[in-house]
């Protein structure tokens, strides 16, 4: 279908073990293209993904980093991940964080965490009473995946193949 209304279409949670991105978005033969919210004082922690990704801030601040580089992006601002860049955004502390993203469909809308033995999303000490029980519950069914030493196992049989977009983020 080529006409979608975002309010109508089901939320799903992009980055799961690492950040609190949630939003919707729609699968294009050669382009991801959607509208993504992080709560204020929270964001993804450390990943990176193979494919190229573009952010415009419509609402808030996100604090980015990409590549060790830092910068502060306010509403209006365009930010540019190339492949396989190491990168994290996090909303600053006063404002909740909408913004639009477009990534090239060669992988899918989630990243790789750098540190895979650590699962959970960025959340800052403002934060954590807004947000906590919500990740919380999102971390712990994550957290069923642990092996000895509560380390993440490693995903059985996964390659570099493009992982697919859950279908909760898909129009019904």
């Amino acid at each position: 279908m080529p006409f979608y209304n975002p309010k109508a279409m089901k939320r799903g949670l992009a980055g799961a073990s690492y950040s609190t991105s949630e939003g919707v978005w729609v699968d294009g033969k050669k382009i991801i293209f959607g509208v993504i919210d992080k709560p204020a004082g929270t964001g993804s922690r450390p990943h990176r993904h193979p494919n190229e990704q573009f952010i415009f801030v419509q609402q808030g601040t996100l604090k980015a980093m990409i590549e060790g580089k830092r910068k502060t992006v306010p509403a209006g601002g365009i930010i540019h991940i190339p492949a396989n860049a190491i990168h994290s955004m996090v909303a600053t502390d006063d404002e909740d964080v909408v913004f639009i993203v477009a990534k090239d469909a060669s992988w899918g809308i989630e990243g790789v965490p750098e540190d895979q033995g650590v699962l959970g999303a960025f959340i800052g000490k403002g934060a954590e009473k807004a947000v906590a029980a919500k990740y919380a519950r999102i971390a712990r069914s994550l957290g069923k995946g642990r092996g000895a030493g509560g380390k993440r196992k490693a995903p059985r049989g996964r390659s570099a193949a493009r992982p697919s977009s859950p279908k909760s983020a898909r129009e019904s």
